[in-house]
């Protein structure tokens, strides 16, 4: 007793230290605390400890952080900035988070009673908090169980106090009630299978409660369980997990002594936390007891949990219990819930409600592996009355059981080695899988082509007529080829596809196994971006596995989810979307928190982004990164691919600045997580340069693109598509830069070579294909030469065709593919065909972007080019001043856009001779950017400030 007393006796006294701390001023707490705590270093750990913690709403004595009252507010009204009023009628408690009233709702004539709390921590943070505490409360609303107390409501009073409104439950406290009604094991455990039920219905919801304990889970009048504050910790924190409140020390909203040991350290949080915190309740429904109810304050209780020190059930039982012990298979079941270790605990609530019905059917638990006389003294206790009945052939009836049994023991050895073996098996094909994938294609090529190069070097230096020119010849021919597209094609060749052709004959007796390592070799196929090839040995796995395995297959849906990438890679949308389509009807058998549930529900968004359907994808996007942002830390692979497909469909949807600050803030968290030469930092910074290049950056873009297309080719080949893909920016910006002859040469010529080789890997008709065409076009167009200007409209007439015939003529990229037409028609002087192609992609416009996207600027400007072609003066008026004000709304009145609308909607005033008008656009357009120093210009910046010279004495560009 010595002990504890000495130990109650510190907790007191740090508890009136850090009480009195805390009604300093922050400047002088610090130094109250060292000279309180006088040089004990045990004493200011532990005032350190209390100043950290939450409140926690408990029974339990020595753990409750003591809170001054609030203010009583029964009668008084409150209204929320939003259409609601609340009338408060009494007071229903108090936690570590706010006050919690009974109120009324009057709202149309209807009055609704609801739970009101009154949050004591605000989202006062940026606006990403505040944007980001509606979100959450968005998602928690459409929880929809009848175990859940819905959230009703929620945001600011209009005195600026948060507040949550939720469904008001009449109940007692769930240890509570059981204390007061005395109900048999079997009940209290019926009770919380119950709250089982509706966590992992939130759990299949992607949301996560953080804070269960009897507080929090009432029983109503007719013996049901419900569960409160679903979801509210997640609601009151910040991006990173931390307390949206400034003056908090980082600490995670969480009640210490329901906590689970990640919750404590402050680690990553997932579903393994509520699950710690249900066994946690449950040690106390079984027993009685809480498993730390012996610690005497919230320092001791914290450190016995992230030391994992739990005693079993049974050895709590008993004080003041009507029962006398715990099974020991419900000791087997509390402890395996609490294990320390989160992989070694239920890995799901409905595997620990598993366990537990188990329990009450007298079934061998999960939670104890025990050897056959365990599963056979269940046996016995599930079937005694039948066996009791059979007395005269009990003996022969058990003795045949255990022989059973002992050879059920063997087979499970034998099933046992067997699963080992297949584990074994696994980690050699993902060894294989991994070594192929990361083989350095440079060096190897590098080898290959020295040892090639030197061979033929020396045949030729030995030959009698072998000369110094000949061997230049063949220098500069191996130098034509990468090393890397040489180690590739070795690889793809000689290894890949040499291992799939074995895999026919020397797997034919076993499928699965062999489809396990098709579907290996088919991602290395992937990885070296042989695309066509990896979806037909992707065919080939999924048939096998539809023939062998039962539907909904964690195998099968894997291949699915490949199936899926690789054909969205190849640019086959619409098999894709059917691919996707499949998978998403399945993974609802996955576990909650299965990460391949995460690849599939982002490789549909993914595909519908790609199919135009914008809007819908970022939607898609931005609830998963809501919901999957609270299970996985912020550097997975997975979420990190997330949020840069959401910031590649923000851009596509025309919110650049938005995009922008996304990508720029994700790019670090890439070299972080990757390296700096990663293929996925790489993909990051080529992502960040695409943006680049919409803010008419175009050498900083270039750079960049120039830099990820050299490591590519480096580590990929150049002919890998992702090495295409920065090639084709880098030939985008080559186009935008071109302002002379020279230039014009140079990026003709860059655009061609890269042709060449989109069609021969990817496909005439792939998009990447198609988006370098469309800059073929620009610098054809550009170079102001009627058979230049011809040939361009050929091909922008090759590439609508093909647009409207693979995505659809409601594509973005179809209806842009027609106002680059118009466009063309009106650098050639074909204004009535201009007219009549920039009209009808407006038209179609309307119906697939927002309204203010900058492509419908474009087309607008076009509009006033053909107009103005046509002498339509009003018409070519009207047009440019409309693109006008949705550029300079959009962009500024000093971007580029913004700039050539503005010079020419000046020569059109001019010829309207609108003085007025045309000493408005002067004052506020053009003299502003005629006045900026070119020295310190960039290229486009230049041309548009000389159009803006030109605009003024009449001549338009």
């Amino acid at each position: 007793m010595g002990v504890v007393d000495d130990r109650q006796s510190r907790y007191l006294r740090a508890k009136a230290i850090a009480s009195t701390a805390d009604e300093l001023p922050p400047a002088q707490r610090e130094r109250h605390v060292e000279d309180a705590c006088g040089g004990d270093a045990a004493l200011l750990m532990e005032v350190r400890w209390l100043q950290q913690a939450l409140a926690a709403d408990t029974d339990l004595p020595m753990l409750a952080w003591t809170q001054a009252d609030p203010p009583n507010r029964t009668g008084e009204r409150v209204a929320a900035a939003a259409a609601s009023d609340y009338r408060i009628v009494r007071k229903l408690g108090q936690g570590g988070m706010g006050v919690v009233y009974l109120a009324e709702r009057q709202h149309e004539g209807f009055v609704q009673q609801a739970a009101l709390k009154l949050l004591l921590r605000a989202p006062t943070g940026p606006s990403k908090a505040q944007e980001r505490f509606v979100r959450e409360r968005a998602l928690l609303a459409r929880l929809d169980h009848p175990g859940i107390a819905r959230l009703l409501d929620g945001g600011l009073l209009s005195d600026g106090q948060p507040f949550l409104a939720l469904e008001y439950v009449e109940g007692e406290h769930i240890d509570r009630w059981c204390r007061q009604h005395a109900p048999d094991l079997r009940t209290r455990i019926e009770l919380f299978l119950e709250v089982c039920a509706a966590v992992a219905y939130a759990h299949r919801h992607l949301v996560i409660h953080r804070d269960i304990k009897p507080a929090n889970i009432l029983v109503t009048a007719d013996g049901h369980a419900k569960l409160l504050d679903f979801g509210v910790a997640r609601l009151l924190e910040t991006q990173d997990g931390t307390s949206m409140e400034p003056t908090e020390v980082g600490q995670q909203a969480l009640t210490i002594a329901y906590a689970s040991p990640e919750q404590i350290t402050q680690q990553s949080l997932s579903v393994a936390t509520d699950i710690y915190s249900l066994g946690v309740v449950l040690y106390q429904l079984v027993c009685g007891s809480h498993p730390f109810g012996h610690f005497a304050s919230s320092y001791d209780v914290s450190r016995a949990i992230v030391g994992g020190e739990v005693l079993p059930p049974s050895r709590q039982a008993g004080s003041g219990e009507r029962r006398t012990g715990v099974p020991a298979d419900l000791d087997a079941i509390v402890l395996k819930a609490m294990r320390l270790a989160v992989d070694e605990r239920y890995a799901t609530v409905d595997a620990l409600a598993d366990d537990l019905q188990r329990f009450l059917q007298r079934r061998p638990v999960r939670a104890r592996r025990g050897q056959w006389s365990y599963r056979a003294r269940r046996f016995v206790q599930r079937n005694r009355w039948p066996m009791a009945a059979g007395t005269a052939i009990a003996a022969s009836i058990v003795a045949g059981l255990f022989a059973s049994l002992a050879a059920l023991s063997q087979a499970r050895e034998q099933q046992h080695l067997a699963q080992q073996r297949q584990l074994q098996l696994e980690r050699i094909t993902a060894f294989q899988q991994d070594m192929l994938e990361s083989v350095d294609i440079e060096a190897m090529g590098h080898a290959l082509s020295s040892a090639h190069r030197a061979a033929v070097v020396q045949a030729i230096a030995s030959a009698p007529d072998g000369t110094a020119a000949a061997i230049g010849r063949v220098e500069r021919a191996f130098a034509q080829v990468p090393d890397s597209d040489i180690a590739r094609d070795v690889l793809d060749r000689y290894v890949v596809s040499h291992a799939l052709s074995r895999l026919q004959q020397d797997f034919a007796g076993a499928p699965l196994l062999a489809a396990d390592l098709r579907q290996s070799m088919a991602r290395v196929l992937i990885a070296i971006g042989r695309y066509p090839s990896a979806i037909a040995e992707l065919r080939r796995v999924l048939d096998a596995r539809r023939k062998a395995l039962p539907p909904g297959d964690r195998r099968i849906t894997s291949t699915m989810t490949d199936l899926g990438e690789a054909l969205t890679q190849q640019g086959a949308l619409e098999p894709a979307a059917r691919v996707f389509g499949a998978a998403m009807q399945v993974r609802g058998l996955l576990p909650e928190a299965d990460p391949l549930r995460l690849r599939i529900e982002s490789g549909q968004a993914r595909t519908l982004a790609a199919q135009g359907q914008l809007s819908a994808a970022l939607a898609r996007q931005q609830s998963l990164e809501a919901a999957w942002s609270a299970l996985l830390p912020a550097t997975d692979t997975d979420l990190l691919e997330l949020r840069r497909d959401a910031v590649t469909t923000l851009t596509k949807l025309g919110r650049r600045k938005e995009a922008r600050e996304q990508m720029e803030a994700l790019l670090p968290l890439y070299r972080d997580r990757f390296g700096p030469q990663a293929p996925g930092t790489l993909a990051a910074t080529l992502s960040l340069a695409e943006l680049t290049n919409t803010f008419n950056e175009y050498e900083t873009s270039l750079r960049m693109a120039q830099h990820v297309a050299e490591q590519r080719e480096r580590q990929l080949g150049g002919d890998h598509p992702e090495t295409l893909r920065a090639m084709a920016l880098e030939g985008a910006n080559r186009v935008r830069l071109a302002q002379d002859e020279p230039a014009f040469r140079q990026a003709e010529a860059f655009m061609q070579q890269l042709l060449a080789r989109q069609a021969r890997v990817l496909g005439r008709d792939h998009p990447q294909t198609l988006a370098s065409m469309t800059e073929m076009v620009r610098v054809l167009g550009k170079q102001d030469v009627p058979s230049k200007t011809e040939q361009a409209i050929a091909l922008q007439r090759q590439i609508l065709a093909a647009r409207r015939r693979t995505l659809g003529a409601l594509h973005p990229d179809s209806i842009y593919s027609l106002g680059g037409l118009a466009s063309l028609l009106c650098t050639a002087g074909q204004y009535q065909q201009a007219r009549q192609a920039a009209y009808e992609a407006l038209a179609l416009y309307a119906k697939a972007l927002p309204a203010n996207h900058r492509i419908i600027s474009a087309t607008w400007d076009v509009v006033g080019r053909a107009e103005r072609g046509a002498r339509h003066w009003q018409a070519a008026r009207d047009a440019h001043a409309t693109a006008l004000a949705m550029r300079a709304n959009a962009s500024g009145a000093l971007d580029a856009h913004t700039i050539e609308s503005a010079s020419r909607l000046y020569v059109v005033l001019l010829q309207l001779h609108d003085q007025a008008a045309l000493d408005d656009i002067r004052s506020r357009y053009l003299e502003p950017v005629i006045a900026l120093d070119p020295a310190g210009l960039n290229a486009s910046m230049r041309d548009i400030r000389e159009s803006a010279v030109l605009a003024l004495k009449g001549i338009h560009k």
